[in-house]
Order: structure tokens, then C-alpha cells, then sequence
């Protein structure tokens, strides 16, 4: 039996997907205020932002090279 796009199946005695319960997961109100005491930094470098140069700047710079 063909089953138009869009529609829903008709249930054949198969069981159907259940919805999934949603995951949540708690923070105590200690460890949410003060952080994690067993928290590793695992970053191997410190973020450095660019610096925004002008055009003209940057022909600057070329000219003095």
C-alpha cells in the first residue's frame, strides 16, 4: 500500500515511536555559582584577537618595506 508524502503511516499492529523524553541534566546551585573545582583547562593556546588594519595601512606598510 502506497503512503502519500507528507501523510502518516497507519498503524498495522507495529508499534509506533514513542516520543523521547527530553535530557536534562541538573547543576547543583554550589557548583553552578562557584564552578567546577574538578574542571581541567585542556586549551593550548590563549586567543589572541587580530588587529584591524586599514587598506590604507596596510599600502603604508608596503610602501616602507
Amino acid at each position: 500500500m502506497c503512503v502519500p508524502h507528507g501523510s502518516k503511516p497507519l498503524n498495522t499492529g507495529k508499534t509506533l515511536k514513542t516520543e523521547k523524553k527530553e535530557k536534562t541534566s541538573k547543576v547543583s546551585d554550589d557548583i553552578f555559582e562557584k564552578g567546577d573545582p574538578d574542571f581541567v583547562d585542556e586549551r593550548t593556546s590563549i586567543y589572541i584577537p587580530k588587529k584591524n588594519i586599514s587598506l590604507i595601512d596596510r599600502f603604508i606598510e608596503f610602501l616602507n618595506s
